[in-house]
């Protein structure tokens, strides 16, 4: 439970600061909310030209934050998975087709600045948080019956073999073991 509190804060965390990153500048003296994010898709890289808000690097960094409060939401790991590769696959494509641009990337004065890091580290803590989730079955157990908690519990460690005892029938954590047999396979079940 407390691998899940804490991908959730810091995914939370991640999912700001890459919103935040883009009303920073990036390049140039270009704040990330205006480089045009379908400029990345075309065969003219990246424009002079300033984009307005939704056009600019806000929306994909506006979905990653998204997909992570879903993921949180719904203690999915997909989604999480999902959220990091929006925020670090955008802003590694931006990095790929700057430097197609101007054939070199400078970091500092004139080139990139502080800000791309912020998308580029969120996208690595939202994938991190991923992997460290423990996902949705935690819910299911807690209200799993008796029966299926035992069989949960033992899931990974070996569990002592019970003497095996000719002809009894041992029913499994799984709901169709638990049924009672119909008329028809009640007789092939005792042969």
């Amino acid at each position: 439970m407390w691998r899940n509190a804490l991908g959730s804060v810091l995914a939370a965390i991640a999912a700001a600061a890459a919103i935040v990153s883009v009303f920073f500048n990036w390049y140039g003296g270009r704040d990330g909310q205006h480089i045009k994010w379908p400029s990345l898709f075309t065969g003219d890289g990246v424009t002079t030209g300033n984009a307005n808000l939704f056009t600019g690097m806000f929306l994909p960094m506006l979905v990653a934050a998204a997909l992570t409060a879903a993921g949180i939401l719904l203690r999915s790991r997909l989604l999480m998975l999902l959220a990091g590769i929006c925020a670090l696959g955008f802003t590694i494509l931006w990095l790929v087709r700057q430097y197609q641009v101007n054939d070199s990337l400078i970091v500092g004065a004139g080139g990139i600045k502080w800000a791309v890091a912020l998308p580029l580290a969120a996208g690595l803590v939202m994938l991190g948080s991923a992997a460290g989730m423990a996902g949705r079955h935690l819910r299911e157990r807690e209200h799993a019956p008796a029966e299926g908690r035992r069989a949960h519990a033992g899931r990974g460690h070996r569990r002592e073999a019970e003497p095996h005892r000719g002809g009894d029938v041992h029913q499994g954590p799984w709901p169709r073991d638990r049924e009672e047999p119909r008329e028809g396979e009640r007789g092939r079940d005792v042969a």
